[in-house]
């Protein structure tokens, strides 16, 4: 018989993983690097706790009883919102928290390192791997007749399969350092100051993922699928989680200022608007180095389309600058990291810029005092080798050419 991880494997067809990276915009071999470490990640938490007979009966409940009518009363409890709130009903949002809990961000963060995925994509990947390794052990234990202490056994028989094929420094994170020697490179568990919201993104990608498994509990296949829709509502939600938190960290720091025109513009304490006001109302003399950065621009994955939904008050507060200051001319830069092909990524950036720009003239800005100009990925601000780095170059700012 195949071995969980083969039989993991066979899942991943081509196809799938083509589907997939192309949704999250990734490549094709980072897709499947990241899967097929996620995998053997989330049995290797069950093996941490094989010890714990009472955690072990329940997960073994759990599986066992797993059916394709539990599956599809998870997708209504996604419809109703549930799985972001982690809801007892849960059943793969509450198996991941039981396994890894507050590690869910390191352990996150060291896939993404090491496979080379954004955060968002290995987030929504978890949503993915998490149902179809449960999928799995269900149908073991029904085809193989297992009781809870065969699941067990059965884990432990192939832990030093599970082990070696988890990436380097993982084994400690998970409390299992001195049970398997690890052949992947060890990659950075580094948190990124957010690690508290990765359980809530994880659980939005679960949600969006185990609609793509309605019909395939009692299966060992993946058929093909459009995977397009269910992992762009898994990244989706997981921006607009992202959004709100950063938007709940920032409440108590809050700016503004009333224009000359009279409007009354509010922003982050350290954001764009505070930034660009303060230089252009200073004698600081124009130059082609001091860029600030927009703090609340979102685009849709992969694309230079504008999330006007969370993008639309920080570009009106540009626009009212813009009118309040009537001889201010910018300059629009934007920029990725350097994940990927450097061509595609330079197009992206001066979409990005060229979008950023046309909203700005779409809500009355002259388009003679805005330039755009796309960056790709020179000019880093942070380095591209770990996920916090390469967030933080995937920018759009601008700069004073006239004041």
């Amino acid at each position: 018989m195949a071995s969980l991880l083969d039989s993991f494997k066979s899942m991943l067809t081509p196809q799938l993983v083509g589907q997939l990276a192309g949704t999250l915009g990734e490549s094709d071999s980072n897709v499947s690097k990241a899967v097929t470490a996620l995998a053997p990640t989330i049995l290797a938490g069950l093996i941490g706790k094989a010890n714990d007979k009472p955690f072990m009966d329940k997960q073994f409940n759990l599986l066992s009883g797993l059916t394709p009518s539990t599956v599809e009363q998870l997708v209504g409890m996604v419809a109703g919102g549930n799985l972001s709130k982690n809801d007892p009903k849960d059943i793969a949002g509450g198996f991941i928290s039981s396994l890894f809990g507050n590690n869910t961000g390191s352990i996150l963060n060291a896939i993404s390192s090491f496979a080379g995925t954004k955060s968002s994509s290995t987030s929504a990947l978890m949503g993915l791997a998490a149902p179809m390794v449960m999928n799995m052990l269900s149908s073991r234990i029904k085809g193989d007749g297992l009781n809870a202490s065969g699941l067990i056994n059965m884990l432990m028989g192939e832990k030093s399969n599970i082990m070696s094929m988890l990436p380097g420094g993982l084994d400690a994170v998970l409390g299992l350092a001195g049970m398997g020697a690890p052949k992947m490179p060890t990659v950075s568990t580094e948190k990124s100051g957010m690690g508290w919201l990765w359980p809530l993104l994880l659980l939005l990608g679960l949600g969006a993922a185990i609609m793509l498994l309605t019909k395939t509990c009692a299966k060992t296949e993946v058929p093909t699928v459009d995977m397009k829709p269910a992992v762009e509502a898994a990244q989706d939600a997981a921006a607009a989680a992202a959004t709100t938190a950063s938007d709940a960290a920032t409440a108590a720091m809050s700016y503004a200022k009333k224009l000359a025109t009279g409007f009354d513009l509010k922003g982050n304490a350290n954001g764009i608007e505070r930034q660009l006001l303060d230089f252009v109302d200073s004698n600081a003399p124009v130059d082609k180095t001091t860029w600030f950065n927009f703090d609340r621009l979102l685009f849709k994955t992969g694309s230079a389309e504008l999330d006007m939904e969370g993008s639309k008050d920080q570009l009106t507060n540009i626009t009212e600058i813009m009118k309040a200051y009537p001889t201010l001319k910018l300059k629009i830069g934007g920029y990725t990291d350097n994940v990927g092909n450097a061509d595609a990524n330079k197009k992206l950036s001066q979409a990005r810029a060229d979008a950023t720009k046309a909203a700005l003239v779409g809500m009355g800005v002259d388009a003679g005092r805005l330039d755009a100009e796309g960056y790709g990925d020179q000019h880093p601000v942070a380095s591209n080798d770990t996920d916090e780095g390469r967030q933080q170059n995937r920018r759009i700012a601008v700069r004073v050419m006239e004041k």
